[in-house]
């Protein structure tokens, strides 16, 4: 169970690559899922809250017939929203949990919700967290929690050789948690003195953040690329950049668009976030930064366009890593936690 249209997010990118790897699975979720074998419920559309809720309200209805009539093995959740669902499906079917986030998302911040959202978690049959550290966290409250991180599609990179452009990319949503004001404000310092070089941001590129950063900064150099469905036009993009920037102020880590990057064989600047390295090498795998500092963004950029042999083996380095990572390997440890459950 889970909003999965369009596949603009991690979470929605994961139940997919899952999905299309298990011919038994099928996915619950709203009208317009790039999802195969799918039951789509009728969503109100209208806003982002009337969705959510249209959503949880039909799942709900659909959860009272599942429990009439067994037609699955076992449901896994994977929207936050339905962790409410999981006391009573745990009536009849076994439950998995993935949980795609907790650390810096409001429903872990605030402890009276979070208090209700782990409640019903413990009656989940097993819990899995894509992040390392919220992995931690989780085992300090549930007994049964695995990590099984996201994945990135390897094989796509194999097919691309692209002439690398003058120009640095960042792939992900256009909101504040991804850390863009920072990154705009090093690309402006920047831009001074490397005037040919582009910054291009592929995401969806709407609403009062979008907006207030158009307003914001200088719009010359910046190519705002929107939402991209295109798995390999997305890979092209970021296989032909001399960079790739991922400034996030907190995500679960490693999170998909920040695989993608690695996998594409180009070098890329990352936050330091906590736990970044339990799992990467500073300037071997990839070259970290402190998240909200425009100032260290700017050094970095700097640091690997005068650093020709860095440039390369941070490519080479982080693109050998994220093999590990790849959703074959990944689908096949969610199917063996569905055989061993």
């Amino acid at each position: 169970m889970g909003l999965t249209p369009p596949l603009e997010g991690g979470s929605e990118r994961h139940i997919y690559e899952l999905a299309v790897r298990n011919k038994n699975a099928v996915v619950l979720t709203q009208k317009g899922s790039d999802c195969l074998n799918k039951i789509e419920l009728p969503v109100m559309n209208i806003s982002s809250f009337l969705r959510n809720i249209s959503f949880f309200m039909m799942c709900l209805l659909y959860s009272l017939k599942l429990l009439l009539v067994k037609k699955y093995d076992l449901i896994h959740i994977h929207d936050n929203l339905l962790y409410f669902l999981v006391p009573l499906l745990k009536l009849r079917y076994k439950v998995i949990v993935t949980i795609h986030g907790i650390t810096g998302f409001h429903f872990y911040e605030n402890k009276r919700l979070w208090f209700f959202f782990s409640t019903s978690l413990r009656f989940a049959t097993h819990l899995i967290s894509v992040s390392v550290n919220d992995k931690k966290l989780l085992d300090q409250t549930f007994k049964h929690v695995s990590y099984i991180p996201n994945g990135v599609d390897t094989g796509l990179y194999s097919t691309f050789k692209v002439p690398v452009e003058k120009k640095i990319t960042f792939l992900g949503r256009i909101h504040e948690q991804k850390g863009l004001t920072y990154l705009l404000e090093a690309f402006t310092s920047f831009k001074k003195k490397y005037p040919s070089y582009q910054l291009v941001l592929i995401g969806k590129s709407q609403g009062p953040y979008y907006e207030a950063l158009k307003n914001k900064f200088d719009q010359k150099n910046i190519i705002w690329k929107g939402f991209i469905s295109d798995r390999k036009e997305i890979f092209k993009l970021l296989a032909s950049s001399e960079i790739l920037i991922y400034p996030s102020l907190f995500e679960a880590l490693p999170w998909p668009a920040l695989l993608e990057g690695l996998g594409s064989g180009r070098p890329v600047i990352a936050s330091d976030l906590e736990g970044m390295r339990t799992i990467f090498t500073d300037q071997k795998d990839l070259y970290l930064v402190p998240p909200h500092d425009a100032k260290s963004i700017l050094t970095a950029l700097e640091t690997l366009l005068n650093d020709k042999k860095l440039i390369s083996s941070l490519g080479k380095n982080g693109k050998k890593l994220v093999n590990t990572y790849s959703w074959d390997l990944i689908s096949q440890q969610v199917q063996d936690l569905y055989n061993y459950v």
